[in-house]
C-alpha cells in the first residue's frame, strides 16, 4: 500500500484527534486486508479508544487514551501508526515490507 506524506500531514494537522484516529485505523486495515483477506478491523470508542484486529480465531488489542491519540497526532504524522502497529506486532502480527511506502514510512 502507498501513501502520500503530504496529504497526512495536512490531516495531522487539520482535523480532530477522533477522525485523526479513524482515518489511521482505516489505513491499517487496508494494509492488513492487502496482506492477508481474513483480517478485519475494528475501532470503539469508550473511554479510551481500543482499536480490535481480528483474524479467523486470534483477536490483538490496543487501547489508547484521548490525550495519547492527540499527543501522538502533534508529534507527527506517522506516530500513532507507528504506536499502533509497533503494538501489533508485539502481540505477534507478523510485519510485511516491501509492498508499497506505507510501511517503510511508518517504521
Amino acid at each position: 500500500m502507498n501513501i502520500n506524506g503530504f496529504a497526512r500531514g495536512y490531516m495531522s494537522n487539520n482535523h480532530s484527534g477522533e477522525e485523526f484516529i479513524k482515518h489511521v485505523v482505516e489505513e491499517i486495515e487496508q494494509q492488513l486486508i492487502e496482506w492477508d483477506h481474513n483480517y478485519e478491523v475494528f475501532l470503539l470508542k469508550l473511554s479510551y479508544y481500543e482499536i480490535m484486529v481480528k483474524k479467523e480465531d486470534h483477536y490483538y488489542h490496543v487501547k489508547l487514551s484521548e490525550n495519547e491519540v492527540n499527543s501522538l497526532q502533534k508529534r507527527g504524522p506517522f506516530q500513532l501508526d507507528r504506536k499502533i502497529w509497533k503494538e501489533l506486532e508485539k502481540q505477534g502480527i507478523t510485519i510485511i515490507k516491501g509492498h508499497g511506502n506505507y510501511i517503510d514510512t511508518v517504521l
